[in-house]
């Protein structure tokens, strides 16, 4: 088992463990970044750790921030699936400007997992309140929230076009209905950017879809693959 399954194992295990393992990945890398990077987004990180149940390290979040801010300029909307808490979404509302943001997870936690997955996910995983997100999400503009199992919920976007989508699902199915939907919509230099690459099940998603030759692997389990 890797390390993060691992992690991911214990998380789901003891609220008592999950808190506390959750602040050491908030100060994970923390020495190292805070030594460069900009000093404005490390403290907007910082915060967003103390605030939710994030489960992306720093360095992570800041490759998701810098990705997202750099896509401003390219034409389309920008979404993420699957956000639980709504860290990662405030990283991205941050960096998005005036652009649109859409939100799609289920509030239900995962469904069920498939035989390409490792065997600790259970349904019902990172199951989080529709109403908490969207009042933790008040102050940014342009945001709009699709609960529900998608694809199912992906209609009201499907003439839309994409400079950024964020795809954080854990699992294999979840992963591929993400990338079938969006990245014949990502725009010219749009960028589709996963988490939990290193598990298989996300891998071979990326596998079938012809999408490996153009991965880029970023910080711990981030990828992400741009739109020629």
């Amino acid at each position: 088992m890797s390390t993060q399954s691992w992690i991911y194992t214990a998380l789901s295990k003891s609220d008592a463990f999950r808190k506390w393992l959750h602040r050491a990945l908030c100060a994970w890398e923390r020495p190292v970044y805070n030594g460069y990077k900009d000093p404005e987004v490390m403290a907007l990180i910082k915060q967003v750790c103390r605030e939710s149940d994030m489960r992306i390290t720093t360095a992570e979040a800041f490759a998701l921030y810098a990705v997202a801010r750099a896509q401003r300029t390219v034409e389309g909307a920008y979404a993420e699936v699957g956000v639980y808490r709504g860290g990662s979404t405030k990283l991205i509302a941050e960096a998005k400007g005036d652009k649109p943001l859409h939100i799609f997870d289920t509030f239900a936690g995962l469904p069920d997992a498939s035989a390409h997955d490792e065997g600790f996910f259970r349904k019902g995983m990172f199951a989080a309140s529709l109403e908490a997100v969207q009042h933790y999400l008040a102050d940014y503009p342009n945001l709009h929230f699709h609960p529900g199992w998608f694809p199912e919920t992906a209609a009201p976007v499907a003439e839309e076009n994409f400079a950024f989508v964020f795809l954080d699902v854990d699992l294999y199915q979840s992963t591929k209905d993400g990338i079938a939907f969006f990245y014949p919509r990502l725009s010219p230099g749009g960028v589709l950017m996963t988490h939990d690459y290193q598990f298989p099940g996300v891998r071979r998603a990326f596998e079938e879809a012809g999408l490996v030759p153009q991965v880029i692997e970023l910080a711990n389990a981030m990828a992400m693959v741009v739109k020629r």
